[in-house]
């Protein structure tokens, strides 16, 4: 293989979701080898073990529920993004996911040393090499960036930059003396505050505050601050507030006295000066949705199945544990076969949608309707998917409590798939015929 062929496979591999994907697959066999190992019953630990374990539990717990409300947060409650949407999802999407994947390395390597399991030992250090390597990706891939986007000039340093993507949490934000700043409170900023937006162009286009300037990942901000008094306030946003703190830091390192993050980036602010009518520097350049790109509101339903499929993740386990009798094992590998094959039908799903995949119902302006592939023979294979996947799990652990879970979140499946249909049919007029030779979820039956 010459060195054209290796460039190649190296942009392959950087651009494919194959880093994401592999990861959450070992972390799943992670956790399976450790119950099957020590069915995850926690043996005595030594001073030195007990501090380890605990040292790498406490920031998993907290990291876990900051990057899990993170992603409810976009999936849910993000407004819509006009056709361009996955230009935010390929720039900010490892920004969100990977201090999600940080939990769980620390999560599952705190497991290891309580319940002693060496054969999850093992797969934790598999584990490990892939989130080092997915980090070396992302890495690469955000240097690249300045030369996509036609930049000059110093950016944030690498080691900033790594502790924002790994943390993804106001941390080093504090740490360093900047001050995180909530939304609501943006206004109270003096008017001369030099604004520091470090989203990508097409972003930074997109929506804006009026008086921002635009410093893609933080380039070219190092020759524009020698400009800058030193006691101008500055605030420094991004997208969803995962980009700018390493920028912050740097600000504040540069002498400036007062720098402030703004937490969660425009995306609350959106959500918060949505239907208003404001003036000012500190306003947006598009302060309103329109109600046709999104469609219905499904707020309620989604927050409905999220929640039950959270509680089935952590009931199931917990029951299994609890268990007087072991789960038979033809019983268990039924189950992984049902999960692996929920997961590879979800892969298919995605990728046969491509860009036209979109988390609301509303379908983008320029979309096409796909009747391709897995959609020739069903209209909503994803929804399929995580049914299955799900039933997987349950048949895995042999849960019972969580069956009335699957149940109700699937029917919210059913009902949600009615709505859709309805939007996709006054965006699509060939819908109608499409829905008449296909099956909602399973070929031939429904």
């Amino acid at each position: 293989m010459d060195r054209s062929d290796s460039n190649s496979l190296l942009q392959w591999f950087e651009e494919s979701r194959v880093p994401s994907i592999l990861f959450f697959v070992v972390a799943g066999i992670t956790l399976a080898g450790i119950g099957v190992d020590t069915r995850f019953s926690l043996k005595d630990l030594g001073s030195v073990e007990l501090i380890a374990a605990l040292a790498a539990a406490v920031p998993a717990g907290f990291l876990l529920i900051v990057s899990l409300g993170a992603l409810a947060c976009y999936f849910i409650f993000i407004p819509s993004i006009t056709h361009d949407g996955h230009l935010f999802s390929s720039v900010h999407g490892t920004h969100l996911i990977h201090p999600l994947n940080t939990a769980i390395v620390l999560g599952l390597g705190s497991l290891c040393l309580f319940t002693g399991s060496r054969l999850g030992g093992g797969l934790w250090g598999l584990l490990l090499v892939v989130y080092l390597v997915q980090t070396v990706v992302i890495v690469r891939r955000v240097r690249k960036e300045h030369l996509v986007e036609g930049v000059e000039g110093e950016g944030p340093g690498t080691f900033f930059l790594l502790l924002n993507l790994i943390l993804g949490t106001e941390i080093i934000t504090v740490a360093a003396g900047a001050r995180p700043l909530p939304p609501w409170r943006l206004k109270s900023l003096p008017e001369d505050t030099w604004i520091v937006d470090v989203r990508t162009k097409p972003e930074f286009h997109w929506n804006r505050l009026r008086a921002a300037e635009n410093y893609p990942w933080g380039a070219g901000v190092i020759e524009a601050a020698r400009d800058k008094p030193k006691d101008q306030p500055v605030v420094v946003t991004c997208f969803s507030g995962h980009r700018s703190p390493a920028v912050a830091v740097m600000l504040r390192r540069l002498g400036f006295k007062t720098v402030y993050n703004l937490n969660w980036g425009l995306l609350y602010l959106i959500l918060l000066e949505r239907g208003n009518k404001t003036e000012g520097p500190f306003s947006l350049t598009r302060p309103h949705r329109d109600p046709a790109r999104r469609g219905e509101d499904f707020r309620g339903i989604c927050i409905a199945y999220i929640t039950l499929q959270f509680i089935i993740l952590i009931l199931a386990p917990l029951e299994w544990v609890h268990r007087s009798s072991p789960v038979p094992l033809f019983q268990q590998v039924c189950g992984a076969i049902f999960g692996l094959g929920g997961l590879a039908l979800g892969v298919w799903s995605y990728r046969a949608l491509g860009r036209n995949f979109r988390v609301f119902a509303a379908p983008r302006r320029s979309g096409a309707l796909v009747t391709t592939g897995i959609y020739s023979r069903v209209r909503h294979p994803m929804y399929t998917a995580v049914i299955v996947m799900f039933a997987g799990y349950i048949l895995f652990f042999g849960s019972l409590l969580s069956v009335p879970l699957w149940i109700a979140f699937s029917a919210l499946y059913v009902y949600k798939t009615g709505k859709e249909e309805r939007i996709l049919a006054a965006r699509f007029p060939e819908y109608d015929e499409y829905r008449k030779r296909t099956h909602r979820f399973i070929p031939g039956v429904y």
